[in-house]
């Protein structure tokens, strides 16, 4: 409790007492120029009153509690923060004896012996200096608090003044920083890592004993000394480097040494960790001697590869750093080994790994995975940044040619990265997730860099693994719909949904037909999965029905693979008739170059499904190289603008000038035109006054599952009068 508080305390109380004092006595000669001398005494007490009033007002302000207690230890006054402080209400504690109802058991005689003698002279042992000591609260409890006791002659015996002030934050603040420093104390004196702090110029200003140990020094022997390492240059990632050591036992070890900037005292310093790897150099050594090695390249094969890949993450788990997985393969090396023969190409496998060979650090490890693919792992490469560092470093190296046995040939890499701790801890996880994505490089053209992203990964998996999940997905109920609203633009009114397939993979989370719809269309599931998605969509328009929405359409899509294998038109109409729908509120949705590819199909089958009363639709018009007089002798009552077209439409005039050419076109051969991905309302508005038809995309709704339509469709039934009024606005 500082001086200044305490005293301001004590005087407000010291003067709340002498003011009723001098009330009662009339010393008008004392008020320090608030009265004057002689004047009367109805003059006296309002200027007593208002002095008396201020006193108080502070003394009830004072964060501290603030007590008076007369000569047998009764509480004649309380402040507002005394009676928190112990847990009482306004006024409860006037009138109680202090000792017996603050004081704790083991106190109560010591302070009832105080008293005494306190009421005798006016002495005590503890008065004038502040104590610490536990009070009691009214729930009982124990509250630690600082207390600070002066006497004070009053009406002709002694009362007592008491400031107390809470310790608890105090103390616990206290014990975290105690508890603070032991943690950090076993942190570094205790860690099997060896600390330094350098200064600016290197010199050892810390050092721990696992460090001293390391080094074969001894206590605090290096502080002061120059460690003899660069300090200097740019520190804004961590320096990895490997150092010659002797360890305690007089032998010679290896340690590997990390730098960092950091401060220390306030000035700029350098946190400099050690790790003996004597241990792991030595098994290194009699793991190539065990010719863990490729015998092509000399590089470590995938054994090796997966030794250090192991050995990295427990190194990078225990310093807290990241790292990169790196799977490459060389684009069109088949065409150099059928072409020039195996002997030239696997001369180029070796100028590749020669030249490969020189890019990683000391802490990196370039392996040959088999044939003409090559893994890596880069340490302290934490995130996309350093991984696009490490993959241009890659590219890079291929930009001039290769002399295999004097004949020069260029040759590019697809490389896929993958990052410890970000995407995968485990090492065959990681390896595969670097594949994964090798194989999406490769697959847009190769020369490429790519980072794993769990959203395309699907398309580098092995065939056979993707078509067992695929099968066992339709079997065990891992296929689902989610339905997004089409709405009328002109009435605001949600007339249909458009069910989109999704997949429910173990493992994976919910994954979009992009990346495996390719897979059901070349193995043909595709035609299985397209009758599964068929009776699904029936039987939903059978619970709209059921729930009295028999005026919401539901849009499906139709592969080109199912309008060739089997009974396409037997199969819509068993379905229809089995659910007892009506045809026009099925809409089947074929894709424009797909329709157009089967041309010789294509129309008697369309036909037979309109003759049947089923809605059909182009879907991403104006992807492909159909024509309006195409369509024009084709029975589809709609087309679909892709969303790229509509993306633009506000603020690109030429877009949205070919948007209302084509709903001219449409409208003039009898089309209505739906626009997907409309995202937001000035889109939506914008299509409104080009005289679109039909809408579906974010700015409506989201794909939902089909537990979430009634809700979706009560708001958006309250909500439409609103588009109504906002349509027209200008954006």
């Amino acid at each position: 409790m500082s001086a200044a508080a305490t005293a301001a305390a004590v005087l407000c109380v010291l003067g709340l007492a002498l003011g009723w004092r001098l009330i009662r006595r009339r010393w008008s000669d004392i008020l320090l120029g608030a009265v004057v001398r002689g004047a009367p005494e109805q003059a006296i007490r309002p200027a007593l009153e208002a002095q008396r009033g201020s006193l108080r007002a502070i003394a009830d302000g004072a964060a501290e509690g603030i007590f008076l207690t007369d000569d047998r230890g009764r509480i004649v006054y309380a402040n507002p923060a005394g009676e928190q402080l112990l847990g009482y209400p306004a006024g409860a504690l006037i009138g109680c004896d202090a000792h017996a109802t603050l004081a704790p058991p083991e106190l109560q005689g010591q302070c009832r012996h105080g008293l005494e003698g306190f009421a005798r002279d006016g002495r005590g042992e503890f008065l004038g200096k502040a104590i610490t000591l536990p009070a009691i609260r009214g729930d009982g409890r124990r509250v630690q608090v600082e207390l600070w006791v002066i006497p004070l002659w009053l009406d002709e015996c002694w009362h007592a003044i008491a400031v107390m002030r809470d310790l608890s934050e105090r103390h616990a603040l206290e014990r975290d920083l105690d508890e603070t420093r032991q943690n950090f104390h076993s942190l570094v004196q205790d860690n099997l890592t060896g600390i330094l702090i350098l200064d600016a110029q290197g010199t050892v200003q810390f050092t721990n004993p696992a460090a001293e140990s390391l080094l074969d020094v001894g206590a605090n022997g290096l502080i002061g000394q120059p460690f003899g390492i660069p300090v200097t240059g740019d520190q804004s990632e961590a320096r990895q480097t490997e150092i010659r050591t002797v360890r305690h036992d007089g032998s010679a070890g290896v340690a590997a040494m990390g730098v960092t900037e950091t401060r220390w005292q306030g000035r700029p310093a350098y946190l400099v960790m050690l790790h003996d790897i004597t241990e792991r150099k030595a098994e290194e050594t009699r793991i190539q001697r065990l010719a863990f090695q490729d015998r092509l390249t000399g590089l470590p094969n995938r054994d090796l590869f997966f030794d250090r890949l192991h050995q990295a993450i427990e190194f990078a788990s225990r310093e807290g750093k990241g790292l990169a997985v790196v799977f490459m393969d060389l684009d069109r090396f088949k065409v150099i080994n059928d072409t020039l023969g195996h002997a030239m190409g696997d001369a180029l496998l070796c100028a590749v790994a020669e030249r490969l060979g020189a890019l990683p650090r000391t802490s990196d490890t370039l392996a040959r995975w088999g044939g003409d693919e090559f893994t890596a792992v880069f340490y302290n490469v934490a995130d996309q940044a350093g991984a696009d560092r490490i993959g241009k470093r890659l590219l890079s190296a291929f930009l001039l040619p290769f002399n295999p046995e004097g004949h020069e040939m260029y040759v590019t890499p697809s490389i896929g990265i993958s990052l410890f701790p970000a995407l995968a801890t485990d090492p065959d996880v990681l390896v595969r997730q670097a594949d994964a994505a090798m194989y999406e490089a490769k697959r847009q053209g190769g020369n490429a860099l790519r980072l794993y992203d769990p959203n395309t990964a699907l398309t580098a998996e092995s065939r056979l693994e993707i078509e067992r999940d695929l099968q066992k997905a339709l079997h065990h109920g891992e296929l689902l719909l989610h339905y997004q609203p089409q709405v009328a633009l002109a009435s605001g009114e949600c007339v249909g949904f458009e069910a989109l397939l999704r997949w429910q993979r173990p493992g994976c989370g919910l994954v979009g037909p992009a990346t495996f719809l390719p897979l059901l269309e070349s193995s043909g599931l595709i035609v299985e999965v397209g009758s599964w998605v068929l009776e699904a969509a029936c039987c939903q328009l059978e619970e709209w029905s059921a729930a009295g929405l028999v005026h919401l359409s539901l849009a499906i899509n139709v592969s080109p693979i199912q309008s060739e294998r089997g009974d396409l038109f037997a199969q819509v109409a068993e379905t229809l008739n089995r659910h007892a729908i009506d045809p026009r509120r099925l809409v089947l949705e074929f894709a424009e170059s797909a329709l157009f590819a089967h041309t010789n199909r294509s129309p008697d089958l369309l036909q037979r499904l309109a003759e049947l009363g089923v809605t059909l639709h182009v879907d991403d018009f104006g992807t492909g190289y159909s024509s309006f007089s195409g369509l024009r002798r084709l029975p589809v009552a709609a087309i679909k603008i892709d969303e790229r077209f509509v993306h633009d439409v506000v603020s690109d005039a030429g877009n949205a000038a070919l948007v209302s050419a084509t709903l001219t076109l449409a409208h003039g051969n009898g089309k209505q035109v739906v626009a997907e991905g409309v995202e937001t309302l000035a889109q939506a508005a914008t299509l409104y006054r080009l005289g679109c038809d039909l809408a579906q995309g974010y700015y409506f709704g989201r794909p939902m599952v089909a537990a979430a339509l009634p809700e979706w469709l009560r708001g958006w039934g309250q909500g439409s009068g609103a588009w109504r009024l906002v349509r027209d606005q200008e954006f």
